[in-house]
């Protein structure tokens, strides 16, 4: 039943980051006859918005067409035409999956949209082409963490301490980010076999780098001529290092921030990493996503490192059984946070030449707001249900976008945290990794993170949150 229903659900992921190959500008029209709502008291008087995102219009939102969820964004729509006195269209600009289309015309003076939808907003605000969201704070209270995500989730689109996109948080799938933050588990090996669930290790206090680095090698199987390796890491080990308490940036004694990739804490888990692959080389690989899916839907990997999103559209449809777990909780980390970055997240901008500005920013907040029937933290347990098999698959799912980051992929520093595993890999120590590595990419963390650390600063004060 579960496989049926993931199958229905896998609005946001099925296709792929990549399938965007929709008509370009292809323009999709609301039909607003028939639909009742109630009169708001904003009127925007006819007003014109049209949204554009950067894939394609059989998945309005990133959600399949003629599902449940893009059913109700599209109503969304529809009721904030009725509700404000404008008409809200949705068309597409697939040249890049990241609305890097739309750069070369908002530069050449080109009325693109009002609106733009993406997953990688980065780009588009780095060429100065989304309107700073500063400005438009009396229309859109982007400090509403409830509403519109955590620190990380506004870091993807900042630039120089300047927030430009929001993310809808609070939509049924959109708790999903890209990134290869969290272990998935095939429940089904472990059961068989009868190993402990690393589930059990997370709720019992015990998922850490020493517990890791013990049971690695119980996880390794081998039954005749059957044989599942322990454990994949698909990408880089950046995720380690959050989980053992780094940060990009760590601040002086005067409240001045300064770049940190080759922090005490860094240095701590690339060690340990290293030591970890020399001493159980067998039941470690390292396949690329591509690479590793075939094998673990297979059956013939333990664990691998992976993402909600990969999980969701990739491995709840094909695989009866599985769990999800997040990376182990270094010595210098806090047990329990489980803080992480991610790479992509789904963000709504208003563009810099839009015609009504602040009406746009209306639009976007009223968009954001929760769905009929999902407006709870219980809600969007109860839709994930349907997804994972476990009580603590879900908890983990709803709560770990609290302590996530963006990791600045787009800017090249998350590289860096791949180059350190691969030299981890060959025998080199942190040391020898910050000697070669470290300067170049903290001159990255100077140039766009350290900028950011005003507004950081401000968000958790006014938050709570630090």
């Amino acid at each position: 039943m579960k496989k049926i229903i993931s199958c229905v659900l896998l609005f946001v992921f099925i296709f792929g980051i990549c399938s965007c190959a929709g008509s370009q500008n292809e323009e999709f029209l609301l039909d607003l006859n028939g639909i009742n709502s109630d009169s708001s008291k904003i009127d925007l008087d006819g007003y014109e918005c049209e949204i554009v995102q950067g894939f394609g219009m059989d998945t309005p939102f990133f959600y399949p067409l003629d599902t449940l969820m893009s059913d109700m964004v599209l109503q969304r729509m529809a009721n904030i035409g009725k509700e404000m006195n404008c008409n809200i269209t949705l068309s597409s600009d697939a040249t890049g999956s990241y609305l890097d289309g739309t750069i070369a015309k908002i530069l050449g003076g080109t009325h693109v949209a009002e609106i733009g939808y993406t997953h990688q907003p980065s780009r588009v605000v780095r060429a100065g082409c989304f309107y700073p969201l500063d400005a438009l704070r009396d229309y859109i209270d982007y400090m509403n963490a409830d509403k519109f995500g955590s620190l990380g989730l506004l870091e993807i689109g900042m630039m120089n301490g300047v927030p430009y996109t929001v993310a809808p948080v609070s939509w049924p799938g959109k708790q999903m980010s890209y990134s290869y933050n969290i272990f998935a588990v095939n429940e089904d090996l472990i059961s068989r076999y009868g190993k402990v669930d690393p589930r059990d290790y997370v709720e019992n206090g015990e998922w850490t780098y020493d517990t890791f680095e013990n049971v690695i090698s119980d996880y390794q199987i081998e039954d005749g001529e059957f044989k599942a390796t322990a454990v994949n890491f698909t990408w880089s080990i950046v995720e380690l290092c959050m989980t053992n308490g780094a940060s990009f940036i760590s601040v002086n004694e005067d409240g001045t921030a300064f770049p940190s990739l080759d922090s005490p804490a860094i240095g701590e888990s690339i060690d340990w990493f290293g030591r970890l692959y020399k001493n159980n080389s067998d039941c470690i690989t390292t396949l690329g996503h591509y690479e590793m899916l075939p094998v673990f839907l297979a059956g013939e990997l333990v664990m691998t490192q992976t993402s909600f999103s990969n999980v969701i559209a990739d491995i709840s449809y094909d695989m009866d059984n599985f769990g999800v777990v997040p990376m182990p909780c270094g010595p210098r980390g806090e047990y329990g946070t489980w803080p992480s970055v991610f790479s992509d997240f789904d963000s709504f901008a208003v563009f810099v030449n839009a015609k009504e500005p602040e009406a746009a920013a209306m639009v976007v907040d009223r968009m954001c707001d929760p769905f009929e029937g999902y407006e709870t933290l219980e809600d969007i347990k109860n839709y994930a249900s349907d997804i994972f098999f476990d009580k603590r698959d879900v908890d983990f799912f709803t709560s770990y976008l609290k302590n996530i980051r963006w990791n600045y992929w787009t800017l090249g520093i998350y590289s860096f945290f791949d180059t350190a595993k691969n030299e981890a890999i060959k025998g080199a120590s942190s040391i020898e990794i910050f000697d070669r590595y470290a300067d170049a990419a903290n001159a990255l963390v100077e140039e766009y993170v350290v900028p950011n650390y005003q507004f950081i600063k401000e968000y958790e004060e006014y938050t709570g949150t630090k």
